[in-house]
């Protein structure tokens, strides 16, 4: 105690400002420590919300499957509650073999409106023949869909057989079409000459890729490759309704708010509502009760969406219900309105407790 009092002021201050210094890198190290910690667990946490979702994801898509496999549509959608044996043989007796396809109440619709799935899961169901379909479209028909869209009339043929030219099987150009040599000039792969697997392959077609943004932004949710035949006015979003109905948007949005509480059953029903006469033919370009090509987007909390094309077999020999034709993530829905609950206890999450 006696050397301590008489030793120098300035070793007493130098054992101080170590010891300060000591104490300072403990508390950095701390710090470092807990922030290491902290960051861990929110990439835990993280972590485990996306498992959730996929696993919420996958128990909805599963459970959709299933609801469609074992529920006649009607031209309202997809029924929630099976059949009672009574109604099944009324519908089917009063067509003398027929299925009658009127609204039973409940349906979850199939034009792409989003609903609420499992453990917060929103998920939207589009009949793929409510879609424009690219599979080898008509001419005339694929002019009028870039015309709403806003293509300029000047490039509307250049885009058209450009889009035919890449999907058919022969090396012969239409007149303003592209085939391999024009492809080769512009140091890009020749055309497949087959259908596109995907909408988004349009963005492969020369010319297609210099749309307007906004356009390429929304062919993927507007058109089809899976389905090749006349279009469902009863589930055709209401964006596509111009290509086929004159009048919009007026007309466009009277239909859907029509069809919202009463779906239509024939071309010449929509005519006479609307007061307007339908494009193409109403016997052969249109239809009215979904086909067994639907598609499936779902997204979580987070993460990207999943989409899925699936096609349903009732009637395939020795094949299973269904058939995936194809799955890949897409970009969250940016804006959608409010999801919608389903009234099915099959996509409700269990009370607390299991009961």
């Amino acid at each position: 105690m006696a050397s301590e009092r008489f030793r120098p002021a300035y070793q007493r201050g130098f054992v101080l400002a170590v010891t300060l210094w000591i104490l300072a890198a403990i508390a950095v190290v701390v710090g470092l420590v807990t922030l290491w910690a902290l960051d861990a667990v929110r990439k835990a946490s993280d972590e485990r919300q996306r498992t959730e979702d996929l696993l919420a994801i996958q128990g909805t898509r599963d459970t959709l499957l299933y609801l469609r496999s074992t529920r006649e549509q009607t031209r309202a959608g997809l029924p929630i509650a099976p059949m009672a044996d009574d109604e099944r043989a009324r519908r089917v007796l009063a067509e003398m073999g027929g299925f009658i396809t009127d609204p039973r109440g409940g349906e979850l619709r199939l034009d792409g409106r989003a609903y609420e799935g499992l453990a917060g899961t929103t998920f939207a169901i589009q009949d793929e023949a409510g879609l424009y379909s690219l599979m080898l479209p008509a001419p005339a028909w694929l002019d009028r869909f870039l015309e709403v869209f806003g293509v300029s009339e000047d490039d509307i043929p250049r885009l058209r057989d450009a889009l035919l030219d890449y999907a058919d099987t022969d090396p012969l150009r239409r007149l303003n079409g592209a085939e391999a040599r024009e492809y080769e000039l512009e140091g890009r792969r020749a055309p497949p000459g087959r259908r596109l697997l995907l909408p988004v392959e349009a963005g492969a077609v020369l010319g297609w890729d210099a749309l307007p943004q906004a356009l390429r932004d929304r062919l993927p949710a507007l058109t089809t490759t899976f389905y090749g035949g006349g279009v469902n006015l009863n589930t055709a979003p209401e964006a596509l309704l111009p290509v086929w109905i004159p009048g919009c948007p007026e007309t466009c949005k009277a239909l859907v708010a029509r069809r919202d509480t009463q779906p239509f059953t024939t071309g010449r029903e929509v005519e006479q509502v609307l007061g307007v006469r339908l494009l193409g033919d109403w016997l052969l370009d249109y239809r009215f009760l979904g086909d067994d090509t639907l598609r499936l987007t779902l997204w979580g909390r987070s993460g990207a969406a999943q989409r899925i094309h699936v096609r349903f077999t009732p009637t395939a020999d020795r094949l299973g219900p269904w058939s995936i034709l194809a799955a890949y993530p897409v970009p969250r829905p940016a804006e959608h309105a409010k999801a919608q609950a389903t009234g099915s206890d099959l996509l409700a999450d269990p009370p607390p407790g299991g009961r």
